[in-house]
């Protein structure tokens, strides 16, 4: 039986201000308001897109107009659809243009009130094709900011057969609220404006002041290009970022498909779409009183050089494949491929707490909900001088230092979605994924925002669940975009510790050739008593550079042996301590036992398992214990086997070893070697080899083999994991280098390994075999 109940229903009535609330006070910076007003020309068809700034220190004189030549609007949506905020058409899954099959960008149903955020007054003006007649409507932000509410507020619009009389006839501006501007009317005769078949003209006229701020600070800087200093504003620079990934979207997706990493184009548009953005001012310097210098945007200038290069995808199992690029040295430039599965991205994140646990906690979870996404990201050594200027002479620079400054405006990983930059990533918030941070706790294998400028590539609908805020400033921090974050965070990882072993390898920067080279100061004195002062400077500088190693290398070796001492006395104190508690508990034991004879039969059987699984346990505990006995003493020699201390370090590993099915080999004769040395040095050593045997034969995934061998009088520890790269075999026991890929790789245990070996005579290398890598331990001969 149905109960009716008389309720009464509501419904909200927004205040007048809400308008004032989604345009004005929403737009975080006035360029961000210009790339919405562009944005919904592209999504109206358009081909091209005209901006301009009319700058005056009467602030009454001052006006910027947008001019796209799109389809245009008719009344009924002027009148209708465009005066309801909030509501869009474009919201519907997958929404395109009609014309071009574009995806279109504004969703939100607020970016038409951008233009409120550049001036008092916005005027728009718009015409279908074949229409007689132009539709408009002027919006006056001031009458917004009064306590009534929206519906009560009023504005003028109709249909005119010629709208220059907007603003030129006194009884049109004064119905307006606005002055006649002769510049204003000028301008747009000049630039065939005037008259247009079809598209949408959007006015603004009193243009707020901190929008001629902005303007005038630009220009009052000095010219950093060869051209107009308008390229190097912040409208233009603003609209570059935005237009940018348009351009080269098609060129990324290019070379995925020859490299086979993508197997078909994501189209954001028909083949025969294209879309130009142009930017004029009144203050371009030589420019005539009647003419307009139209300066087509350009895409970012700096990206057709790089020193490396990092392209590919994440695919929709949230695994990255790529390619990185080596062009540091004309001489040693390749390609090598770039692999990293989504299950070490997750570990990384949970280890490294790049992310919440939340993030990846629940099995159902770990999946990759963006989708598939592209990335195009290039890297600079850009704080080298000869490298500076090698870039800029392929950049088309004048010098290093405009090179350098015209980077400096652009640099920083951006976003893409639908072939448009999204702000504020690479702009005003330039650090999003924490470079920074990470380069400070580790500069060397780190790169820094500034070393950067990437694009990351959305597409619709793959990765709609990346939604935009209503500020058009970012996406929402849900789960997919803070699984973007942790991708790029890995990716950039990866890169830094390659990047390094190159850097390494080839002697670029301040790597020393030995940690231990001091400046060879004699050869100083002689340069300086020299008459050749090119030869002195130049010496001067070069030892000035080696001095500086010197320090940074005396300040890491400190360091370094400060976590050692730290590490070694913690462990003799864990060592000394656990002594105590393993002796109470087999006395706990001994007791137990002594009194089981007087449990009730009932729980006796508990009782007993209860004695052995404690006695199983202090088993363990006791020979973990044994295991670290090696580190013990540290500064005594002794007889010992080899064999034995390998088989301490094993029960270390004990668990990732059954887990991972690693069958462990030793060579017979090792029964009976024995060798009169410091076990210390051999117990850290073969510590470090087994961990990274573990940790390589873990990450393939399919089990292995850990082998201990005697090879004459050498001792030798090989494993079937994947090989060294060959291009870093000769640098792993250098202090620094690694290619694991958690947050805590150091590269310090292999270094490590090689000096307390080397102070006790004894000298190690690696090759790759036919079956795996293989450690050489080998005694030196003259001791």
């Amino acid at each position: 039986m149905a109960i009716n109940l008389n309720i009464q229903r509501h419904s909200f009535q927004p205040g007048a201000m809400s308008i004032i609330q989604m345009g004005e006070e929403l737009i975080g910076h006035p360029s961000t308001a210009i790339n919405e007003l562009v944005k919904n020309g592209y999504d109206a068809d358009a081909l091209n897109c005209k901006v301009y700034f009319h700058h005056s220190k009467n602030p009454t004189e001052s006006f910027a107009f947008v001019f796209d030549n799109g389809s245009g609007m008719d009344d009924n949506t002027l009148f209708g659809d465009w005066l309801k905020p909030s509501v869009s058409s474009k919201r519907r899954a997958n929404a395109k243009s009609k014309t071009f099959k574009r995806h279109l960008l504004g969703s939100k149903g607020i970016g038409r009130l951008a233009a409120m955020a550049l001036g008092e007054s916005v005027t728009v003006i718009s015409k279908k094709e074949k229409r007689n007649l132009y539709n408009w409507i002027t919006i006056n932000r001031e009458s917004f900011r009064r306590d009534k509410l929206l519906s009560e507020v009023y504005f003028p619009g109709d249909s005119i057969d010629v709208f220059d009389k907007l603003f030129k006839d006194e009884k049109y501006y004064s119905e307006r609220s606005c002055f006649k501007n002769e510049s204003l009317l000028r301008v747009l005769n000049m630039v065939s404006l005037n008259d247009f078949n079809n598209g949408t003209l959007i006015v603004i006229e009193r243009l707020d002041s901190s929008v001629l701020k902005i303007i005038a600070e630009d220009f009052n800087q000095t010219e950093i290009f060869n051209e107009p200093s308008i390229k190097g504003t912040s409208f233009y620079k603003s609209l570059s970022a935005l237009i940018t990934p348009l351009r080269i979207n098609s060129d990324i997706q290019a070379e995925l498909l020859d490299k086979e990493i993508i197997h078909k184009e994501n189209l954001i548009s028909t083949k025969d779409s294209a879309f130009s953005v142009e930017f004029g001012i009144n203050l371009i310097p030589n420019q005539g009183a009647n003419e307009v210098d139209w300066q087509e945007i350009e895409p970012i200038p700096v990206q057709s050089v790089y020193d490396f290069r990092a392209y590919g995808k994440v695919n929709s199992k949230g695994d990255l494949k790529g390619f990185l690029d080596y062009k540091r040295l004309i001489k040693y430039s390749y390609e090598e491929t770039l692999e990293i599965p989504f299950s070490e991205i997750i570990n990384e994140s949970i280890n490294g707490k790049d992310l919440s646990l939340e993030m990846f906690s629940d099995q159902k979870k770990q999946v990759n909900e963006t989708g598939e996404y592209y990335f195009d990201i290039r890297i600079y050594d850009i704080g080298e001088k000869d490298n500076l200027e090698k870039l800029a002479l392929e950049a088309g620079f004048e010098s290093g230092m405009k090179f350098r400054t015209a980077f400096k405006d652009f640099q920083g990983l951006r976003i893409s979605k639908n072939g448009f930059g999204v702000k504020p990533y690479g702009e005003e918030v330039e650090d999003w994924i924490g470079l920074s941070k990470a380069r400070v706790q580790n500069p060397g294998q780190n790169v820094n925002t500034n070393q950067i400028l990437g694009y990351v590539f959305f597409y619709s609908p793959e990765n709609d669940i990346l939604e935009e805020k209503t500020n058009r400033e970012g996406f929402l921090e849900n789960r997919a975009f803070m699984q973007v974050k942790s991708t790029m965070s890995v990716l950039f990882k990866n890169i830094g510790r390659k990047r390094y072993n190159y850097r390494l390898l080839h002697g670029i920067g301040r790597v020393p050739s030995s940690r231990h080279t001091r400046p060879d100061i004699e050869e100083f004195r002689s340069v300086l008593n020299s008459n050749n002062i090119s030869q002195i400077r130049n010496y001067s500088e070069k030892f000035l550079k080696d001095v500086t190693t010197s320090m940074d290398n005396l300040e890491d070796s400190l360091s370094f042996a400060e976590r050692l001492a730290s590490l070694g006395g913690s462990v003799e104190l864990i060592y000394h301590e656990m002594a105590q508690p393993i002796s109470a508990l087999r006395n706990t034991k001994s007791s137990l036992n002594f009194k089981k004879e007087r449990i009730d039969a009932e729980i006796a059987d508990s009782f007993l398992n209860d004695i052995d699984t404690l006695h199983h346990s202090t088993d363990i505990i006791a020979e973990l214990r044994s295991s670290l006995q090696p580190a013990i003493g540290r500064t005594r020699k002794k007889k010992f086997k080899p064999r034995d201390t390998f088989f301490k370090v094993l029960n270390l590993f004990k668990n990732d070893i059954f887990d991972n099915k690693i069958e462990i080999i030793f060579d017979k004769e090792l029964d009976d070697y024995e060798i009169v040395d410091l076990e210390y040095a051999f117990w850290i050593s073969f510590l470090n080899i087994v961990n990274n045997a573990v940790y390589w034969i873990k990450k393939a995934g399919r089990g292995g083999e850990i082998r201990f061998l005697l090879e004459g009088d050498s001792l030798v520890v090989s494993n079937s994991g994947p090989f060294i790269n060959d291009d870093i075999l000769d640098l792993i026991f250098s202090y620094g280098v690694t290619t694991r890929q958690e947050k805590n790789a150091t590269g310090l245990g292999l270094a490590f390994t090689q000096s307390v070996l080397s102070r006790n005579n004894w000298a190690v290398s690696a090759i790759n075999r036919d079956n795996g890598p293989a450690f050489i331990i080998k005694k030196l001969e003259n001791e």
